[in-house]
């Protein structure tokens, strides 16, 4: 190879490597999701068939590098795909929800069901043997969701009285300064009249309430042992999460920032 050639290669690789802008770190989320989301409709003789649906997961270390993917998996019921394909629960469950959650009793009722199926779902990830943990246990209409933790595996199930519903694995709390909030992981489910977003992640001790504003929607997250969790209807159908977090501390005061802010 001449000395012409090694110059102009050289010249070629001289600028320094810069960090990704946030549209192309998004072009590439995109292309993920896409590569791993199922491109046709599942077939409804199936049993208990899972897919990979639309999911953006973050997690930020020191440098400030993005890495992206996460496990989702939606519940299938009665030989198909829960929703009947627009999401995984139907119109109905998504219009009895309310933006303020409430706490799930799991002694009976609604509330026993799906603590038995969310136990149920969650052995998948952890095994039937390992003993549950149960966190984050809230209910919005005839929705309900919770942390299920086996063998240090935690898992975030939605899932409604009759077993539709999905679920994904998250990270463990974060140990965060009192007044600070981390954001583990959001995203969206479903489509049209059946879409859902969700949110949650870790928040420092003195943080005693959390108000997502998106969409129009006020979402009161439930902030249980350093975690907090939220879901709603017919966000931003790329799980993107558009308006503000506004931050109760436990002295009364509050502090409000924009969501895209949030890491």
């Amino acid at each position: 190879m001449n000395n012409d050639l090694l110059s102009r290669l050289a010249e070629l690789d001289a600028a320094p490597r810069t960090e990704p802008s946030a549209a192309e770190i998004d072009r590439e989320e995109r292309l993920l999701r896409t590569v791993l989301s199922d491109t046709g409709k599942p077939d409804r003789s199936t049993g208990a068939a899972f897919r990979r649906p639309l999911v953006r997961r973050l997690a930020f270390t020191t440098a400030g590098a993005l890495a992206a993917g996460a496990a989702v998996v939606a519940v299938a019921v009665a030989g198909g795909l829960l929703g009947g394909g627009s999401g995984p629960l139907s119109e109905a469950q998504l219009a009895s929800w309310t933006s303020t959650p409430h706490t799930m009793s799991t002694a009976s009722g609604e509330g026993s069901e799906v603590e038995k199926k969310c136990l149920e779902f969650t052995k998948d990830f952890a095994g039937a043997g390992a003993r549950p943990e149960i966190s984050n246990a809230e209910i919005r209409g005839s929705v309900g969701s919770m942390i299920v933790t086996r063998a240090g595996n935690a898992t975030y199930c939605l899932m409604g009285s009759d077993g539709s519903g999905t679920g994904m694995a998250v990270s463990d709390v974060v140990k965060l300064p009192a007044d600070q909030i981390e954001l583990d992981t959001y995203g969206s489910r479903g489509e049209g009249d059946g879409l859902l977003n969700y949110a949650l992640g870790s928040a420092g001790s003195d943080v005693k309430e959390i108000t997502l504003h998106d969409r129009g929607k006020t979402i009161h997250a439930l902030v249980q042992d350093g975690r907090w969790t939220a879901w709603w209807p017919k966000g931003d159908p790329e799980g993107l999460l558009t308006g503000t977090f506004t931050l109760t501390f436990k002295d009364g005061t509050t502090r409000t920032m924009d969501a895209s802010k949030v890491e």
